[in-house]
């Protein structure tokens, strides 16, 4: 992998300075503080999916976009779930109406998120996950973190571009952007937790012009991990597919008072323990520069504990390192996430089995959750499937594919990396800035397929005692103020780094 882009200094990609320090301060600071207050906004406009309800959030959107005196599209091609898009015009389209939004050199970057988020158990939370609440430095709810924090990071840049535009006797929504020679899109769907098969596929379907950019960024990277004393900031690159399998486990029925081991749930039991084996690690390109970068960068101490990391192969192996990790400095949910980018991963779900108390069950299903790296398909998992299985109860299982999701991946040596690299480091001289593969699905699976590059960017600057990867679908979601208006800060400089006049 060359290590251009992720070296990549502000000296280099911004040579005139950082577009962000010729702002007002004071108005960087209120847009910035400000994005909180919007997020809360968002967030109490319950979206959860299903059923969804997007267009609750979808008018918010609307409303903050139009008081920057824009006129955002809005498209509800289902009752309910609503997806928003607006464009600013760089100079580029504003000389050629018929450009290409793709064309490499002169093409549009688009910003894009959903609206939707998960359920949230209010078990264990404290405070209401729709209210909104802002108390303690942070902005507390779900979608918070996933994803309406970064939505809320994406309108304040497209505020500061609007300013831009009034300062000069513009009208953003039509003339364009001073400073500003590719367009920028900012978009915002519904149903990416369900897929997107009800959001961003059909806008791709029905309003392509809403995606199609040279290059997009959305979730999830740029954000600050602290490990053994280092601060790294991963910039996505690609995302693992999946693959979902129905297990039928066949046994012999009986009376439960003479048990014997053709018991279908005794079988699925063995199935269950075999298939959920991490195994060995399975390099790609996309993950080998991700430990590459971190062996460059790591101290002596952190790269005994990667290389064991390295060869684990059972959850048994992993239990010394994960026992260490936190007076190393490393959080737990960080090895998880690397662990699970590193190969493979098969997980049993759901098991379901038995009549009633006295019966002996003759047949058992299993839900397997498989999250596969890129390169991998459909029939590859399912071949290490029956592997993991063994000949020895392979006769007594059938499987069945439920859905299914390619990986994506994208190049390694594009320049909006550099340049979000460049915009890191001249706020942290000392950052490490790796490469990385997500272990989840994003719309990404969409877009990149459409011929779109990319990327996870949405940077946040984190305390390092803040357990942010625990926050995504987890209990008392929440981020920083702080995080929010750097995000601001950083995204804003990226934009016009990639997007600005030369």
């Amino acid at each position: 992998m060359s290590n251009v882009q992720f070296n990549a200094s502000a000296a280099e990609r911004f040579p005139k300075g950082l577009p962000s320090a010729s702002l007002d301060a004071a108005a960087l600071a209120t847009v910035g503080r400000e994005a909180a207050d919007q997020l809360a906004e968002l967030i109490r406009a319950e979206s959860v999916n299903p059923p969804g309800n997007e267009t609750r959030p979808a008018k918010v959107l609307i409303e903050l976009l139009k008081r920057e005196g824009l006129q955002p599209d809005f498209y509800e091609p289902i009752p309910g779930r609503g997806n928003v898009s607006v464009r600013l015009r760089g100079a580029n389209s504003a000389a050629d109406p018929t450009l290409n939004p793709r064309d490499a050199a002169r093409g549009a970057l688009l910003l894009f998120a959903h609206l939707d988020v998960v359920p949230a158990n209010q078990d264990g939370w404290t405070v209401d996950p729709f209210a909104g609440e802002i108390k303690e430095g942070y902005v507390w709810g779900r979608g918070a973190v996933d994803m309406k924090g970064a939505l809320a990071v994406q309108v304040g840049v497209v505020r500061l571009l609007c300013a831009r535009a009034r300062a000069a006797g513009l009208n953003p929504a039509v003339d364009p952007i001073p400073g500003l020679a590719r367009d920028i899109i900012l978009t915002a769907t519904a149903d990416e937790e369900a897929g997107g098969l009800d959001g961003i596929a059909l806008v791709l379907r029905d309003h392509p012009d809403w995606l199609n950019a040279a290059v997009a960024l959305t979730e999830a990277g740029g954000m600050t991990i602290t490990a053994a004393g280092r601060r790294i900031y991963p910039l996505q690159v690609a995302e693992k597919g999946f693959a979902r399998f129905a297990l039928s486990i066949s046994g012999r029925w009986g009376h439960a008072s003479m048990p014997d081991s053709d018991n279908a749930l005794l079988r699925a039991a063995a199935v269950v323990e075999r298939v959920s084996v991490p195994g060995p690690v399975q390099f790609v390109p996309e993950n080998r520069a991700l430990v590459d970068a971190l062996k460059a960068a790591l101290p002596a101490a952190a790269l005994t504990r990667l290389d064991g990391l390295l060869g684990e192969i059972t959850f048994d192996d992993a239990k010394a390192l994960n026992a260490a990790a936190p007076a190393a400095g490393c959080a737990p949910e960080l090895l998880r996430a690397l662990r699970a980018v590193l190969r493979d991963t098969f997980a049993p779900t759901i098991i379901a089995s038995g009549i009633r108390e006295n019966v002996l069950p003759g047949a058992a299903k299993l839900t397997v959750d498989s999250r596969i790296l890129p390169g991998a398909t459909r029939e590859s998992a399912e071949r290490a499937l029956f592997e993991r299985i063994g000949p020895d109860l392979a006769p007594f299982v059938t499987i069945d594919s439920i859905d299914v999701g390619e990986a994506v991946s994208n190049s390694m040596d594009h320049e909006i990396l550099g340049i979000c690299a460049a915009a890191i480091r001249a706020r942290d001289p000392e950052a490490i800035i790796i490469p990385a593969v997500a272990p989840y699905a994003t719309d990404a699976k969409v877009t990149v397929p459409a011929g779109i590059p990319t990327y996870g960017f949405s940077p946040y600057l984190l305390d390092p005692k803040e357990r942010f990867m625990e926050r995504f679908h987890g209990v008392d979601e929440r981020v920083s103020l702080e995080a929010l208006a750097w995000g601001v800060e950083v995204l804003y400089d990226v934009v016009l780094g990639y997007a600005g006049t030369k």
